[in-house]
């Protein structure tokens, strides 16, 4: 009997060794919002990551428009040349677009105004997406050098765009006096819109900056 009792003891011993412990409801709460915070954590970096990337590309296009509007005022300059030799080429006469002495011209003129108003679109589309962004993006440390990039960016077409209207203003009445009046109204409203659309986008990425500083 008594070597009985032994082995039943010894086997109920090994059964509760052998047998896991049912964890405690408290423990399971725990594990689950430990998961919980680690799978947060893990769509906040890749958040964070994306928002970056989207930054620094819109980035690069402000750049990239920067070295569009510098080309702009460099062909606007060589344009007013030709368009001043246009113009005073039948002193006392009304001129006509596309004279023979420099029968290309009219097609430059206006490829360039097509330019022009190709570039305020552009624009604008940034604008859009950079304020898409600023509705997205929060106090990050990962965000503060890509909008960093972005402001100097945005800040350093603003300079250009302001000089290009200032130069459009003044070439305009070489477009009409060359017989290119609705040309130079495209132009005028379009170096304004361009402008406008730099200003806008200096001042919404500065915004950002501000928004994802710690």
């Amino acid at each position: 009997m008594v070597r009985f009792l032994s082995a039943a003891l010894l086997l109920a011993a090994v059964s509760a060794s052998a047998t896991p412990a049912i964890p405690s409801f408290e423990f399971s709460v725990a594990n689950i919002q430990a998961s919980v915070a680690a799978m947060r954590a893990e769509q906040i970096q890749a958040k964070s990551g994306n928002l970056g990337a989207q930054i620094s590309n819109l980035a690069w296009d402000l750049e990239r428009y920067q070295r569009d509007v510098q080309r702009l005022r460099n062909d606007l300059r060589y344009l007013s040349q030709r368009l001043r030799r246009q113009g005073l080429s039948q002193p006392g006469l009304p001129s006509r677009p596309g004279q023979p002495n420099d029968p290309s011209l009219r097609w430059d003129v206006q490829r360039f105004t097509r330019d022009t108003d190709q570039l305020a679109r552009d624009l604008q589309w940034r604008l859009n997406d950079l304020r898409f962004l600023s509705g997205q993006a929060q106090k990050d440390e990962a965000l503060v050098a890509p909008a960093n990039r972005l402001a100097g960016a945005a800040r350093w077409l603003r300079s250009e765009t302001n000089w290009f209207a200032s130069d459009a203003r003044s070439t305009s009445w070489d477009f009409r006096r060359a017989g290119y009046t609705f040309e130079a109204m495209d132009l005028d409203r379009n170096s304004r819109d361009i402008d406008d659309r730099s200003r806008d986008l200096e001042h919404e990425s500065n915004r950002l900056l501000e928004k994802v500083k710690p």
